[in-house]
């Protein structure tokens, strides 16, 4: 399996879109888990009309009291895609995440299924933070323009001291190159997306889905996503790796 958190450190980037998509296109034979964590509040409760029940906050209660599954907290997004739904009050998120603590990764990775998380802005305060240190690869968004840019080199290494290591995903066009972009910066881009609104719109449950596997979006996040799965073991490998260390 493998863990994916998903977080920016300067305004809003994409991150939940670009999660929706990578769940629109991940492997069919490989149960997912896409789960909310912005510290602003959860979104997709309202976007795709599904209730705040159950969700992050009852899974939470759950594990507090060392009740029951993550999955029977979650709702389905689609053909083998549980979806962990936040409130949309940041207090709320906050409150839930710092209650969790520690405990909170190992719930969503006490399955066989991959793992995506939506950590929003990343910063010391964040309450996500131990998520994005626990899992096995962070992907920071980022617009590829001065603001974000300036802000990302400063940033990152404060990301490092607190024990992650980001690999930068580019959204968006803008007047830095990848390679300017890596040297400023000192992190490695591991994919550019195009800014495309009627997809981006279509996976929020604007607009009806149609024809979307044709988008210039998704075909750059399935690029993504392949080289993700394939550098992570299956569940069957850890098991033999444990037999035979």
């Amino acid at each position: 399996m493998t863990g994916v958190a998903l977080g920016s450190v300067k305004g809003a980037p994409g991150v939940t879109t670009t999660m929706l998509a990578m769940a629109a296109v991940w492997p069919s034979d490989r149960p997912l888990l896409v789960a909310e964590l912005d510290p602003d509040g959860g979104v997709l409760a309202a976007r795709r009309g599904l209730g705040f029940e159950p969700g992050l906050v009852t899974a939470v209660a759950a594990l507090l009291r060392g009740a029951g599954a993550l999955h029977e907290h979650t709702q389905a997004l689609g053909d083998n895609v549980a979806l962990l739904v936040a409130p949309s009050t940041a207090e709320q998120v906050r409150v839930s995440v710092e209650a969790a603590g520690d405990a909170l990764w190992p719930a969503f990775t006490a399955g066989d299924g991959d793992v995506l998380v939506d950590c929003g802005r990343l910063s010391a305060s964040s309450p996500s933070l131990t998520v994005a240190q626990q899992a096995d690869v962070l992907l920071v968004l980022l617009r590829p323009r001065l603001e974000d840019v300036a802000l990302a080199r400063d940033r990152i290494p404060v990301l490092r001291h607190l024990r992650l290591e980001p690999q930068l995903v580019l959204v968006d066009d803008g007047p830095y190159r990848t390679d300017e972009v890596v040297e400023i910066v000192g992190a490695p881009v591991i994919a550019r997306l195009p800014m495309d609104l009627r997809t981006a719109d279509a996976l929020n449950g604007v607009t009806a889905q149609q024809r979307l596997a044709r988008s210039r979006l998704l075909r750059s996040v399935r690029a993504m996503v392949d080289e993700l799965v394939a550098a992570a073991p299956r569940p069957r490998d850890h098991a033999v790796s444990a037999e035979h260390p």
